[in-house]
């Protein structure tokens, strides 16, 4: 990949090349160019800029982890697995029956969404709401009601950065934005950027949500049907838990299938991302390693580390430490990630030149004597 590039480097690279992630954040900034069919970017005119924001943006074309680390946060990692994070790891539950009704999980995220809106801290959240036909959409939530709606997992890919765009575009100043692994990134690239001042400064929190894959939307319908789902407005609710996927159906009825039988309805973008534990949020919140009911909630940036205590000291949740056994759970499921993908990744790549040497990107720990092999 350049340093830099334009539309059509972005669709011979990423998108023509099976490593789009349909994040949108490549449209969100460029919506007289680029819009969005059977979830990809299209372009049905090019606007042959030399260096286009579209490129610089793309978590597809070039992430630096290190470098954004020490913007976002002053430091890097200790943790190659979870990434930098600050003090502790938790565990959290909403206190309020509202949320925790409609949550997912522990209710963490929207109990956050909705004190920040009720102080005036932001002024509009940037999430992912489902329609009746659980089809994601990127949805500005302004008040405790919009939040509680737009509550829940929906594991098919959605453009968020759209949302953000919009928010922006509204005239939103102080906003937050929950998303994925790779919609973080997105962001990260539109705020530490040189080229292009897009104003993603008014985003002032990122909340990561952990992510193994999202599905493909035709092949997960076309799996619901074999499950005998034939009508996907009677999913209530999906959820992953202990190596099974689970569909609760609005009559009760609950299905499940082993997570793996699942593989073939995952997006083939999917199978290139090493992040697991959103790990450039400013907090990354998941399910793994804590009770039902319960959100495994990761702190990593000053603010959010404060925001995490403040939520607690106003009464709003219940936080607890959680155990280094459960941490462990999470680090395994992160390393399995990365260690499934990076095959996939080692897969792609060509030759690695490294000054006047070009050697096979396997061969290259040996050839430099990271790791020692016998004779």
């Amino acid at each position: 990949m350049k340093d830099r590039g334009n539309i059509t480097d972005l669709e011979a690279e990423v998108v023509y090349n099976g490593l789009c992630c349909y994040c949108g954040t490549c449209g969100a900034f460029c919506k007289e160019y680029i819009t969005f069919e059977h979830e990809l970017p299209i372009t049905k005119k090019k606007c042959y800029e030399i260096c286009g924001a579209c490129y610089d943006f793309c978590p597809r074309t070039s992430f630096a982890p290190y470098a954004v680390e020490r913007a976002v946060f002053g430091d890097i990692r200790a943790d190659n697995l979870l990434g930098y994070y600050r003090g502790a790891i938790y565990t959290a539950r909403a206190k309020e029956g509202d949320i925790r009704d409609k949550a997912q999980d522990g209710g963490f995220v929207s109990t956050l969404l909705a004190y920040l809106l009720a102080k005036g801290d932001i002024d509009a959240a940037v999430v992912t709401k489902a329609t009746g036909e659980w089809e994601p959409e990127p949805f500005i939530a302004t008040k405790r009601e919009d939040v509680i709606a737009a509550a829940g997992s929906k594991y098919t890919q959605c453009p968020a950065v759209l949302g953000v765009g919009d928010a922006i575009e509204a005239g939103y100043k102080n906003i937050a934005f929950v998303g994925l692994p790779c919609h973080i990134q997105g962001m990260r690239k539109a705020q530490l950027s040189k080229l292009f001042d897009v104003h993603a400064d008014r985003v002032k929190l990122l909340i990561g949500l952990f992510c193994t894959e999202t599905f493909d939307t035709t092949k997960l319908r076309k799996k619901l049907t074999e499950l005998g789902v034939n009508d996907i407005r009677d999913v209530e609710k999906f959820n992953i838990k202990k190596g099974s996927f689970i569909i609760q159906k609005r009559s009760g009825e609950v299905l499940k299938t082993p997570i793996k039988k699942m593989r073939d309805c995952v997006r083939e973008a999917c199978n290139y991302c090493y992040d697991f534990a959103a790990e450039f949020a400013d907090i990354s919140v998941g399910s793994i390693g804590s009770e039902p009911g319960w959100s495994t909630v990761i702190p990593r940036s000053e603010s959010g580390l404060e925001l995490v205590n403040r939520t607690e000291a106003e009464g709003l949740i219940d936080l607890k430490e959680l155990s280094e056994s459960k941490i462990e759970e999470i680090r395994n499921l992160a390393l399995y990630k990365k260690r499934e993908n990076l095959r996939n990744i080692l897969a792609r790549l060509e030759p690695i030149r490294v000054l006047n040497m070009e050697l096979e990107p396997e061969m290259l720990k040996n050839f430099l004597l990271l790791e020692r092999s016998s004779p």
